[in-house]
């Protein structure tokens, strides 16, 4: 069971969000989990814009390490994050 408050913080983070920020969590939350490369393009984003973001969104506790692992678009090694559900 998530509590009232734990619900309202979340929602008040989300409120913070830029709209950069707010467009890679949404393009990560389409994929269970993505390297900074794929949702750059999938942003069609160059991935110097999507690797700063995702920094952010650590930061903020939204978005979590998965897996380091081969890259699907890239084929080197990269950190897989994943939204972190509260």
């Amino acid at each position: 069971m998530i509590r009232e408050t734990s619900i309202l913080s979340y929602y008040k983070t989300l409120e913070n969000l830029g709209e950069k920020q707010l467009e890679v969590l949404k393009c990560l939350t389409t994929f269970y989990s993505a390297t900074n490369l794929m949702v750059a393009r999938k942003l069609d984003w160059d991935i110097n814009r999507v690797t700063p973001r995702m920094n952010e969104l650590v930061k903020m506790n939204l978005v979590m390490e998965d897996k380091i692992d081969t890259c699907k678009e890239g084929g080197r090694k990269a950190i897989y994050w994943k939204f972190k559900k509260r």
